[in-house]
């Protein structure tokens, strides 16, 4: 029989604090806080973590740093899975030329594991928005088949030039807001995190039920327009666990505002769950798209909010697209959730789906 995972323990560093607490706080009270566009973001608003001082290297040991302190007791043996998009690309930047590449892209987690106080084995996964998938897939399964007891997964992203201007050159960012599933949605706004929840097979207040991922290849950068890939990637998660739409009592979306991506969601929304629609929150209007740290960072902040049992409002959502047909949670409420299915999607069409359940309400 397969074991059990818990969320035994969280912390993360974003724009909106660097507490689950703070962010959850920020979150209910609602408001949106991009920092200005400047030289050092290509002219483009940004969600920096403004708190974290120095260079690239010292601002991300700190934010490593202080977030290690928020999960608690770490064996040192404990296993680090990291999930980023960009790495060391920060770093690497900063370098005087000529610059050496680094041996391997995944070299950067040994870091980070010190930097944490650890010291066993240590994976590394980047498949895009989708890392943070990726990193709590595989640590979830060695839970579950016994083969550990523990894990950190970690996701990071720190600002660096090379990324922004790749979504730039691609035209896929907002000038001024991320506006998801709105019909004046114009692109993403990017962000900076460092997020990290400690699994466990023994305690925890949240189970991770179900992760299924999957491949949707209609587009480098766009999934099926129909969205019915999505839709079977949430209908497989969710009957892994016996689980219809109907238990659900909210949907965290991936929706930053890309017009197509926003809309390939929204129909598979509507075929999972037709007339009958739970809450849809997206987090990254009021906390920046955060690319391979993404999952990882809004797992965090969601699962804070509803521990203060808290439903934020999805910020910037003004006016319902017509061909989209939905809109996202928009005034805050009071929640007692128990179950949650959270969606990512990525470039080279990876996806994620992800089933948490409250432990209380387990059978």
């Amino acid at each position: 029989m397969r074991r059990a995972v818990y969320l035994a323990g969280r912390g993360i560093a974003c724009a909106r604090g660097l507490s689950p607490d703070a962010v959850a706080e920020a979150l209910w009270q609602g408001g949106y806080a991009p920092a200005n566009a400047c030289a050092a973001t290509l002219d483009h608003p940004y969600f920096s973590i403004a708190t974290l001082q120095g260079n690239w290297r010292q601002r991300a040991e700190a934010a490593v740093r202080h977030v290690a302190a928020t999960l608690g007791p770490l064996a040192p043996e404990t296993p680090l899975f990291f999930a980023s998009s960009s790495f060391q690309i920060g770093e690497f930047e900063a370098l005087p030329a000529p610059r050496n590449l680094p041996i391997a892209c995944a070299s950067p987690s040994l870091t980070l594991a010190e930097w944490l106080g650890l010291n066993g084995p240590c994976h590394s996964y980047a498949t895009a928005c989708t890392s943070g998938n990726a990193a709590l897939m595989a640590a979830s399964e060695q839970i579950a088949d016994g083969l550990i007891d523990e894990a950190v997964v970690l996701g990071f992203e720190l600002a660096n030039r090379s990324t922004l201007a790749g979504f730039i050159a691609m035209g896929l960012l907002s000038p001024d807001l991320g506006r998801p599933f709105d019909q004046a949605r114009n692109g993403l706004l990017l962000g900076e995190a460092v997020a990290a929840v400690r699994l466990s097979a023994h305690h925890g207040d949240w189970q991770l039920r179900a992760q299924t991922m999957g491949l949707d290849a209609h587009t480098l950068t766009g999934p099926t327009p129909d969205g019915s890939r999505i839709a079977a990637l949430a209908v497989d998660c969710l009957t892994q666990v016996n689980l219809a739409a109907a238990d659900l009592d909210l949907v965290k979306v991936h929706a930053g505002g890309s017009p197509a991506s926003d809309l390939a969601e929204a129909r598979a929304l509507h075929t999972l769950f037709g007339a009958d629609l739970p809450p849809l929150l997206s987090l990254k209007p009021a906390l920046g798209h955060t690319l391979g740290a993404s999952t990882i960072a809004e797992l965090v902040a969601l699962t804070a909010c509803l521990d203060a049992g808290h439903l934020p409002g999805t910020a910037a959502f003004s006016h319902t697209d017509p061909e989209i047909g939905l809109q996202a949670q928009v005034d805050r409420k009071l929640l007692n959730a128990r179950h949650a299915l959270l969606l990512a999607l990525g470039f080279g069409g990876g996806m994620g789906a992800l089933v948490l359940s409250r432990r209380c309400a387990l059978p």
